[in-house]
């Protein structure tokens, strides 16, 4: 059995999420190792995993994603690691009872199977790990055609498309110069990581950043005033835009955020950023502040803008969860924005 300290594993990422796990890719595939990407395809009766949810394995073990402990871990390392060393995917099947981390005691004849693609992604070349890599940076939604195996057919080979791409696959994870016919095949869509712009930089920027990341999110901040791109610098946010509010509208079209927070501690820049977003399409607008700065910023961009920005516009920014200070503040909007994410923005 290998030992695997993945603390100081130098390929771990900084990020969670999808981003994380395609991060972490790329990482161990500069290091000539190849990896394989465990993806719930189906589930039934009363088990909790979820279609779409993904995992990362090296020859070491479980490196990134949902899949991992109790029974459902162990069985997932040797598959991954089998996939591997042979250069096929497979399809494994798990009987929830015996899925450790989420059966419950006496609640055995309840049920439920989970059918998880172990898909080798070769580190010399992937179209499956090029796809996650597109999807991610271009905020475009990731769909998944994979083939589960039939009587003439071997399951795993696939397609991805990204927007117009479209990254073909055999079972052994190579490129396909055309895409095959299909025997049983099952088809997901991926959402991509939420990307959000700090209209301002201020003292909750960097906490708002630091926990984006961890949820595998983007954080760009836009701000245009005298010294915002050294202060950024040193911040970790993904990318700083030194767009004034004005032309804020121009970045907007030319790059996909999911939502907006107006933070930048100044009264008119936020005011003319509030001006901005109020034709934009953004569903997120999250504004710093107590509630009269808020009452007396809506009193200035006038009843056609406050009417456009009524609906998406969260006055205070963030869940009343208590505490004081920056970390506090990002944690309460991190927590809101999250909610958001996973109930509205694609209802």
């Amino acid at each position: 059995m290998v030992s695997f300290d993945s603390a100081r594993d130098s390929t771990n990422s900084a990020f969670g999420g999808l981003r994380g796990l395609i991060d972490c890719a790329n990482r161990v595939a500069g290091q000539s190792r190849d990896t394989a990407l465990g993806i719930v395809v189906d589930v039934s009766g009363g088990n909790s995993r979820k279609a779409g949810a993904m995992s990362l394995f090296d020859s070491r073990g479980h490196r990134a994603g949902s899949l991992a402990g109790g029974g459902l871990g162990q069985v997932l390392v040797h598959a991954a690691r089998a996939v591997i060393a042979n250069g096929r995917a497979s399809l494994v099947v798990i009987d929830a009872k015996n899925d450790s981390s989420y059966a419950v005691p006496g609640m055995e004849e309840a049920g439920g199977m989970v059918r998880i693609l172990m898909l080798p992604m070769p580190a010399q070349s992937s179209p499956l790990r090029e796809a996650i890599v597109g999807a991610c940076s271009s905020s475009a939604w990731l769909r998944l055609r994979l083939e589960l195996g039939g009587t003439d057919v071997a399951a795993g080979f696939g397609e991805a498309r990204v927007g117009t791409q479209l990254f073909a696959f055999d079972n052994a994870g190579r490129a396909l110069n055309s895409p095959r016919d299909f025997e049983r095949h099952v088809t997901l869509s991926i959402a991509p990581p939420p990307r959000i712009a700090l209209l301002g930089g201020g003292p909750e920027s960097p906490a708002i950043t630091r926990q984006a990341h961890l949820l595998g999110w983007y954080a760009e901040v836009v701000d245009a005033r005298a010294g915002a791109a050294s202060f950024s610098a040193e911040q970790p946010t993904d990318r700083t835009h030194d767009n004034a509010p004005t032309s804020l509208p121009t970045l907007l079209s030319e790059r996909h955020f999911d939502a907006a927070i107006i933070g930048g501690h100044d009264f008119e820049i936020d005011l003319a950023h509030l001006r901005q977003l109020g034709s934009s399409g953004i569903g997120y607008i999250g504004l710093l502040g107590p509630p009269e700065r808020r009452e007396a910023l809506l009193a200035r961009v006038g009843d056609i803008v406050a009417t456009q920005l009524e609906p998406r516009l969260y006055a205070p920014a963030g869940l009343r969860l208590g505490g004081e200070g920056p970390e506090a503040s990002a944690l309460a909007i991190i927590a809101q924005l999250q909610y958001y994410f996973s109930h509205d923005a694609h209802a």
